[in-house]
Order: C-alpha cells, then structure tokens, then sequence
C-alpha cells in the first residue's frame, strides 16, 4: 500500500509514546554531558516565572528553556539526542503496541508534537517512525530559534499540510489541547496515567 493512499494513526509525544516531557528528561541528560551549563538553571527558572504570570507566552519560554543547547551544531545536539535516546526506556508500553498494531496494519504512523524535532528525532527514528510533525529548531551558526509551537490548532494546520488528503484512522494525546485533533479521527484516544479513554 502506497503512503499516498495510506490512513494515519497520529502520536503525541510528551505524555503519549513518551511517559513524560522530553524537553525537561533531555536537558537533565544535557546537563550531565556538559555540567558547566548547570548555571544556566537560572535562566530556565527566571523563564519559569513569567511564564506562569503570563508574561512570556508558550514559545519564548520554550526558547528561553532550551538554552542549555547555547550555541551547539545541530549535528552535537543529534549526536546527544541520540545517546540519550539509545539509553532511555520510559515509553508508554501500552502505546507501544498500539503503534506496533498500527504498523503491522500498515498504517503510516506520525508523530505531532509540540517538542522541538531535533530532541525527538532519534527516538522516532528508533520506534520505526519515519514521520515527525514538530516544533521546528533552526540552528546556526550564532544560535538558534524556535518555530511556531506545534500545539492544538497549529498541528491540524501543520498535518493538513504534509497529509491533505489522508484519513486519520486513530489519534492518541495525553493533551486536551489536542481534543479537536482527536475528534478528526475515525479513533481519538486521551491517555490518562497510561490508560487509553475512547472520546468517540
């Protein structure tokens, strides 16, 4: 079957595929491999702070928060990624055998996240995903940016996109954010604690 007549079965991946959030497990990981950016917790914690008074919005504390990559290649930022994720098992088991069921289906699996797609890459590509809808990071030679966060209508707009005419046969998301995105599919599935609740 061609993927061009293929339905999709869509993952999120913070709280979904993956049991918690990557940003937050991939900068601890980060910081192990290069603990003289520990100071830059100062950063992320001032972030914090307006983020929750409402004085930075989604996508300035996201890249305020991955300072911890300063001004790193984006091939060293693949090559840790990619270590951290050989070594981490903190998937979702019974989401792993819904993607492994998709995949013997023949159901072209994607990844929606709002997760910057460098630190996911390597953990899709090792779960036999080939597709990943996610957060762009544009990295320099200066630094780097964030793209449009990947979140709630901007990911129908983002898999419409890539995907206009594929029927999304099931859709799974821990995020109510993405209630909508779950309606759209034949299947919508919200993870609560690892458990799968239909909501149609």
């Amino acid at each position: 079957m061609s993927e061009r007549s293929q339905k999709l079965a869509l993952f999120d991946f913070d709280g979904t595929l993956y049991k918690y959030d990557s940003i937050l497990s991939f900068c601890l990981f980060y910081y192990q491999k290069k603990p003289w950016r520990v100071w830059r917790v100062v950063i992320q914690v001032f972030s914090w702070f307006f983020w929750k008074l409402g004085l930075r919005d989604t996508r300035e504390f996201k890249a305020r928060f991955i300072c911890f990559i300063a001004k790193d290649s984006a091939g060293e930022i693949e090559r840790i990624a990619t270590e951290f994720w050989n070594k981490s098992s903190s998937f979702n088991p019974k989401l792993l055998t819904e993607l492994q069921t998709c995949q013997a289906n023949k159901v072209l699996p994607v990844v929606v996240s709002a997760s910057p797609d460098l630190f996911i890459l390597p953990a899709c590509q090792n779960l036999g995903i080939k597709h990943v809808i996610a957060t762009s990071l544009h990295v320099t030679e200066k630094g780097y940016s964030l793209g449009t966060n990947c979140r709630g209508e901007e990911k129908i707009k983002r898999l419409r996109d890539v995907f206009p005419t594929h029927t999304i046969h099931v859709a799974y998301s821990d995020n109510s954010d993405d209630f909508a995105l779950l309606q759209l599919a034949e299947h919508g599935y919200l993870i609560k604690n690892g458990t799968l609740i239909a909501v149609h």
